[in-house]
This record gives structure tokens, sequence and C-alpha cells, in this order.
């Protein structure tokens, strides 16, 4: 027998730990299983930024030394030429994988690329590997597969940064939104993303849906930049820089005509203004790059009907282009429109709805964290105002506290979410005051309406920009009034504010 009854426990437990979504309360259940009276009860229950910006807590480093210690004691019984079934073998490879990741990418905050230094912590990892795994008499499963070993370790690494600085708070709402951007990276069983589904990760599409606000786009960074990146055993270098795999587009902001050149590419001359060939984004994502479409609720229904062959087929063309070429990467969209009633109007296309929502995150509201957490709110406050005076945060903390105090924002459903919650916060640092704007422009133009003091003009000027600041968009704003969207930008940019 390879394992004593307490040390196979422990191991499995060890393997659970290894396997489990970091961002649930499970988590550190299971290191308190694992530590038993060397656990610190002061642990988070989940991880979350805290205000000193600790990775290692106590439990980890407690955890670490016993992994090492039990790793250890069976790897020197393997030597001693112990029996051991294949289930014994498995349960110490799991281990191994454990102690490799915490020896040499716990302290890689951020990873070298195409460097000497790659290279050399290749060459460190190599010589771990066969210290754990290489053995005369038999074969640890995994031993053969370094270089994916490599690759998946630091495919957990970026993930669990690329979550764990771009989405902040404490709430269970936000626990929950961690814990699901970690599944899209891995899904719930991250052995078998590891195992078998690591290489077709890249084929389901994600829609990141919630209001305005809420940070869509950082969930959506958080997922693009986190997918699986093969190392190259013989160049020893990954095969593509992380941090330029990612290629965002805001719909709102181009003419049907432009996304459809950003996307697909273009030849010299297709369309006027077309002065030379174009690579569109779905052919420089290549095979381990992100297209990221935000506010894709405002797609036009022609570039619909493209892109579902592209979702369908992986493939596409570019315009004025017969040739086929093939879309490698991931696709990502996001949206604040509620895409049902899109779909019952007829302005979104049902068969491209359910090619993006293989895979559906939700972001919370600010108004849902604040319910779930009350105290949330200072904190918060306290992280906008570390990042905008890192050196002075605390006396402008406490000035913008003093503010909110004796505010008549207590009951504030804040519409804007985080956003506008940053620009409160700076507006308090400037002016030391804040007026929601949707109060202002609302009595404003109830108020102008009611005692009948605009003009014709003023009145579609007013109406187009109220129009335009709840849709987001000019397309959408225009056809909902029945407006060209000329019409709509020329009235809405008169009024003031907008």
């Amino acid at each position: 027998m390879l394992f004593t009854d307490a040390e196979r426990t422990l191991a499995k437990t060890i393997a659970e730990i290894s396997f489990a979504n970091p961002f649930l309360p499970k988590r550190v259940e299971l290191e308190r299983a694992a530590l038993g009276d060397q656990f610190d009860p002061s642990s988070r229950p989940f991880w979350s930024w805290s205000l000193n910006d600790e990775l290692d807590r106590p439990n980890l480093v407690q955890l670490s030394k016993k992994v090492l210690s039990l790793t250890e004691g069976i790897r020197t019984k393997l030597l001693n030429a112990t029996q051991a079934s294949d289930d014994e073998l498995l349960l110490y490879s799991d281990l191994v994988w454990y102690a490799l990741y915490y020896e040499h990418f716990a302290a890689r905050i951020n990873q070298p690329h195409n460097t000497k230094d790659e290279t050399l912590a290749w060459e460190r990892f190599l010589e771990s590997v066969d210290y754990w795994m290489k053995f005369s008499d038999r074969t640890i499963p995994t031993h053969d597969q370094p270089e994916h070993i490599y690759a998946c370790l630091y495919q957990v690494k970026r993930a669990f940064l690329n979550i764990f600085h771009c989405v902040i708070g404490r709430s269970w709402p936000i626990c929950k939104l961690r814990a699901n951007i970690w599944e899209s990276i891995f899904t719930h069983d991250m052995r078998r993303s590891r195992q078998t589904l690591y290489s077709s990760m890249n084929e389901v599409t994600t829609l990141v849906i919630g209001k305005t606000g809420t940070g869509k786009e950082l969930v959506a960074r958080a997922v693009g930049l986190s997918q699986y990146i093969p190392f190259d055993k013989n160049k020893r270098q990954f095969t593509d820089a992380a941090s330029e795999c990612f290629f965002p587009l805001n719909l709102s902001a181009f003419s049907p005509t432009l996304i459809e050149s950003e996307l697909f590419g273009h030849e010299k001359g297709s369309f006027t203004g077309a002065i030379a060939k174009r690579v569109g984004w779905l052919e420089s994502a290549g095979r381990y790059g992100t297209v990221f479409l935000d506010e894709i609720g405002e797609l036009d229904v022609s570039i619909q009907v493209k892109l579902l062959r592209v979702l369908q087929q992986r493939q596409f063309q570019r315009i004025g282009e017969n040739k086929t070429l093939e879309f490698k990467g991931k696709f990502i969209g996001a949206t604040n429109r509620d895409l049902a009633r899109d779909i019952d109007k007829g302005t979104f296309r049902e068969d491209f709805y359910y090619r993006l929502c293989s895979d559906v995150i939700s972001t919370p509201t600010l108004i849902e964290q604040l319910i779930d957490r009350p105290s949330e709110f200072g904190f918060l406050v306290d992280f906008i105002c570390r990042r905008i005076a890192p050196g002075d945060h605390e006396e402008i903390r406490e000035s913008v506290e003093k503010w909110f105090e004796s505010s008549e924002l207590h009951n504030y459903r804040w519409p804007g979410n985080m956003r506008e919650l940053e620009q409160c916060v700076r507006n308090i640092i400037i002016h030391n005051h804040y007026t929601p704007p949707s109060k202002t422009t609302t009595s404003h133009f109830s108020k102008a309406i009611e005692e009948v003091t605009l003009t014709s003009e003023e009145l579609l000027s007013e109406y187009c920009a109220k129009a335009y600041r709840k849709y987001g968009s000019y397309e959408k704003a225009a056809e909902v009034l029945g407006l060209d969207r000329r019409t709509v930008r020329a009235k809405a940019n008169k009024t003031k504010g907008n």
C-alpha cells in the first residue's frame, strides 16, 4: 500500500482543493478539513480583494508545507519500490501538480514571455517534474506531458489573477460572479477541463449580460485573457502572449459598415473609403485570441446573419473577397438589453441568440450587492479612493464619507452602478457635490413639458437626447423614434450635458 489511511484521506482532500473553484466557500472548507487544528479561523470565507491585497494567506502557507511533506513521503516509498495501484499513482500525481504549482507559479505574479527568464523557469520546472515523477520501474500519470502541465498551471495563475484583480467586492452576488467566470474558463469539472476540454474551450461562445456600469467588459477581459495557451518545449516559450490576445469592439461607436470591416476585414476598393486591404479581428485573433463585441444587442440584423455562420461553421470571408477563412479563436458578446424582448420585436435573431447562450454570465447591480451586504458601500468607496489617489486615500475617503453622511443619497438606487459610484466619488473630490443626472434631466424635461416652455425644435432635441441616454446608441434611438440616425445625433448634441 502506497498510502496509509490517514495519508489517503489527506491526499484526497488536497486533490479536491486542486480541482475546486477557488472563489467559492467550499475551497476554504476543504482547507479547514486538510489543516485541522492548524487552520486559521480568521481566514475570509472566500477569495476576494482585500484592503491589504494579500495573496498569501496563512492557511495557504501551512497547506503548502503539509502537501510537500506528504508528497515527499510518498515519493520515498515509490523509490523504495513500494507497491502502488493505478488509483494511488493518480492520487500521487494530483499531489505533484499541487506541489509544482506552489513551487513554480504561486509567486510569479507577472509571467515573462519570450525571454531568457521563461527559458530558465521552464528548465527548473523540468527538473522538478523529473524529481517528483521520474521512476525507473513505473510511470506516473501525465509525466510525459510536462509542457501541458506547465501550460495548465500557467493558465490557472493567469485566470486567478485576472478574476481576483478585475472583480472587486465581498458580497455574495460578487462571489458568485467570480465563481461563474472561473467556470467559464475551466467548466465546473476542472479535471475534465485539464484532460480534454482545454483544447476546445475557445469554441464555446460566452454572453455577458447586465445593466450599464456593472463591469461587463471586465468580465469579458477576465475570460478572454485566461484561455489556455500551449507551451512550445522546443522553442521554450508560449505560443502566444496572453496580454495580446484580447480584441474588443464597442458596437455602439461604429456604423454597420465599419463594424463589418473591423470584424471581417476587407479587400482594397471593396467599398468607399477602403483604400487598402485590411485584416479583420476574426482573422487577427488567431487560435488563442478572443474577439469581444460590447453592446451586441445593437448589432445590425444583416451582420447577425454573417456572425451566425462564423459561430456555426467557424468560417467567414473578407468584404469584397470570395476566399473562405477560418475563425479559430473565442467569441464573447455583452449586452445590457433584454434580448428576449428584442427577439419578439424582430430586431435580434433567435437563431443567433441560441449560438450565443451556451455560456451566460450575469453581472449583479450595485444595489443587489448593497442589499446583500450594506457595509459594502464603504468598502467600495475606499477602493475607489485608493485607485484615484493611492498616496492620500485615507484623508480623501474621510471627506467623501462625510459628504455622503449629510447627503440625500442614503436610499439612492445607483442606476449607473459602479461606474456611477466612481464618477460620484470623483465629483465629490473635485466639487464636494454630486447630483444624480437622472434626477436633473428628468425634472428639467418634465417641468418644461408641464409648463409648455419648449419649442418644437427644443422638444425634439430633448427627446432625442433622452432616447440616446436610455439606449446608449444613436442607431437604436433612431429605430425607436422612427428617425434617421444622423437626425438623432444632430438633435441630441444640441442639448446641454450630452
